[in-house]
């Protein structure tokens, strides 16, 4: 991950790039939601069994404000309950606990005001106190936000009962001395822990960008379900299939063209090559097994069967074809491509112990192979058993009993074109 983007200001701690900073606030509301609910639920349950009990025997003249002051508590936590199951929650949850805090601090300073003056003198800032430690431990506020709710109930306090005069001079002080005591350590340790949120947000965010490209490589080395079965199980099981297609193709005259040429542009001219190949069998659902030099392999109908892999196969036969003759037309180097296709029963598996390779075996392989290299450059060679599969889609050219290498005579096949619908 780029440093840039997930620098943060040292006051505000917000993240410098915009997109960070979003996905970081709408993946705290989404842990909040459960805390929060929690927190509101029991905020009600602390108003109506503890503060509005304990007020009343402090202060028996409270029973008359009590319902009053209960009911705006009540109701405000009731809202801020119910805007937690509403999607504006994600996007504003800063705002609306922000928004919640205050109107909880109008009540905190409520209660305190009808307290008796001595009370209220000596101990009448201790419910904004704790008020002002739940804003910055509770209420689940970034730094910035809470740093305001807690300022602002101090603000409101002071305010307060210095306008009306409920406080002498030197009581106004030492609540003032409190409240502020109060607010700096809840800043500090709401720093700290939306520091710790932050950094554990990143350190997340890079395992799980690390992780998505492991499965990406392993998606490279294996098909999709064994790469998940591997990652899922440990182990990917072999597999046989009744009826899968092989695909071999191999240039014509590699080795005289390679001799003739520095070992960075065979690569280079490889690599674009085998890459387009990679994406017309991504396009055709079809599997890419390895290359071997030169050749290249795919099968269909595998690791997910199909009824058409023959198809598929032959079609990105052709396709191989139709893009290296386009790319001839303005490539300084000709290349000239046998293709050679089989279908019958097969068996899969993963082996290897470090790096692992996803092959098929069986002597469908080898008779696709030997399609290849009994073929013509150009030309998609294919067995009889293919043919008997494509016959109703492609118009094909019987070539007879053609020798195979170890195979005898094969009835083998030129694929001349796909047939119209």
């Amino acid at each position: 991950m780029n440093p840039d983007t997930t620098r943060m200001h040292r006051l505000t701690l917000r993240f410098a790039d915009a997109s960070v900073e979003k996905a970081f606030a709408e993946e705290q509301a989404r842990k909040s939601l459960r805390p929060i609910r929690i927190a509101l639920v029991c905020a009600a349950a602390l108003m109506l069994f503890v503060v509005w009990p304990a007020s009343v025997k402090i202060a028996p003249f409270m029973l008359e404000h009590m319902p009053r002051v209960t009911t705006l508590v009540l109701a405000t936590l009731g809202v801020c309950f119910a805007l937690t199951h509403r999607p504006v929650f994600l996007h504003r949850h800063q705002w609306i606990m922000l928004a919640l805090a205050c109107v909880m601090s109008v009540g905190m300073i409520s209660i305190a005001s009808n307290h008796p003056p001595q009370f209220l003198i000596t101990a009448g800032y201790f419910l904004v106190v704790i008020h002002l430690f739940s804003i910055y431990g509770v209420f689940r506020l970034r730094f910035p936000a809470a740093v305001a709710g807690g300022w602002i109930a101090l603000a409101m306090y002071l305010l307060y009962f210095g306008a009306l005069g409920l406080l002498p001079a030197q009581a106004l002080y030492s609540h003032a001395f409190a409240l502020l005591t109060g607010n700096l350590w809840g800043m500090l340790i709401c720093y700290q822990i939306d520091l710790a949120t932050r950094q554990t947000f990143l350190a997340n965010r890079n395992t799980a960008v690390e992780h998505k490209r492991s499965e990406q490589l392993l998606h490279n080395i294996l098909p999709v379900e064994l790469a998940e079965e591997l990652s899922r199980t440990g182990v990917a099981r072999p597999a046989r299939y009744d009826s899968a297609t092989i695909l071999f193709t191999d240039f014509s005259g590699f080795t005289q063209v390679a001799s003739a040429m520095p070992a960075d542009r065979m690569v280079a001219e490889l690599n674009e090559i085998f890459g387009a190949f990679d994406d017309i069998c991504d396009e055709l659902g079809v599997e890419k097994i390895k290359t071997i030099g030169d050749a290249y392999m795919a099968a269909a109908g595998l690791p997910k069967p199909c009824a058409d892999h023959a198809q598929r196969c032959v079609r990105a036969g052709l396709r191989m074809l139709d893009c290296l003759e386009q790319r001839n037309r303005t490539s300084a180097f000709k290349w000239a491509l046998r293709v050679g296709v089989h279908s019958g029963p097969v068996v899969t598996g993963v082996v290897g112990k470090r790096k692992y390779a996803f092959d098929v075996w069986g002597d469908t392989v080898n008779i696709a192979s030997r399609m290849e290299s009994a073929g013509e450059p150009g030309r998609v060679n294919i067995s009889a058993y293919t043919y008997d599969l494509i016959r109703t889609e492609f118009d094909c050219e019987y070539r007879g009993k053609v020798d195979a290498k170890g195979k005898g005579q094969i009835d083998m096949y030129f694929v001349t074109g796909t047939r119209p619908v």
